[in-house]
């Protein structure tokens, strides 16, 4: 029998799990995961009693914890490989979605896995967590199909990406809160529950208000000072207008 390749959970409390479901191929990702991610996606981004999301996954057959190690190349011969469409458009449904995401890693964590993570509006680490980006070791680009040198740039900072990609060096929990990727990192035994707790205290806010702030912040790089105080001064005006991101943005531009 095959694997489910995607898990879903949804608890009471307003939080979705999402877990990579592949533990004999350590979680690789395949057209076919894609597909149920995407559909996952979209099943939170339909759902009001779903307020925060979190993707992790499942640990391997021996019990050490695994995300993901990225795309699995030989699925392609399977017609199951994953195509440069689904992980773009993927990887920014995730990032523009407005409910909170949180990736939460353990052991390996590579190139496109760390793609998804970086979409993520948050990530939660294990110390002994193994995270790499090959784009340029393995394939001769370091730019990746998927945005993952603009998004570890705009993460971690321009020099930190250029020794991720440059180098191709793995880093553990540790460094990787160093330098941005994470925004906290726990022994394996407590990350699962700071995980929960974390998506527990963004369960608990005004959805509406979540809504605004992110479509706020996940743009206001792109904005003049001035755009980015006019958005706020505004923004109490659109809190029962469900309006997309993409439409904020041009209210504020415009």
């Amino acid at each position: 029998m095959s694997e489910t390749p995607l898990l879903f959970e949804k608890r009471d409390d307003g939080i979705a799990i999402l877990t990579l479901n592949r533990p004999t191929k350590l979680n690789t990702l395949t057209a076919s995961l894609f597909t149920a991610l995407d559909e996952a996606v979209d099943r939170i981004a339909a759902d009001p009693d779903i307020r925060v999301f979190m993707i992790c996954g499942t640990a391997r057959p021996d019990g050490r914890p695994c995300f993901s190690a990225g795309v699995d190349v030989s699925a392609y011969a399977d017609d199951d490989g994953v195509t440069e469409a689904q992980g773009f458009d993927l990887t920014n449904k995730i990032d523009d979605l407005l409910k909170p995401s949180i990736a939460v890693i353990d052991g390996i964590c590579t190139t496109g896995a760390g793609e998804i993570a970086l979409a993520c509006d948050f990530r939660l680490v294990g110390r002994g967590a193994q995270i790499s980006d090959w784009h340029l070791k393995k394939l001769g680009t370091g730019l990746g199909a998927w945005g993952a040198s603009t998004r570890w740039a705009r993460e971690c900072g321009v020099t930190n990406a250029k020794q991720m990609l440059l180098t191709g060096r793995v880093i553990d929990g540790d460094e990787a809160f160093r330098i941005g990727f994470a925004q906290a990192v726990f022994d394996s035994d407590a990350l699962a529950s700071g995980a929960l707790e974390m998506a527990s205290q963004i369960a608990g806010m005004n959805p509406k208000g979540i809504k605004l702030v992110l479509a706020h912040l996940d743009r206001i790089d792109d904005m003049s000072r001035d755009q980015a105080l006019r958005w706020a001064q505004l923004s109490a005006d659109w809190l029962d207008v469900k309006v997309g991101q993409a439409e904020l943005k041009g209210k504020i531009l415009g």
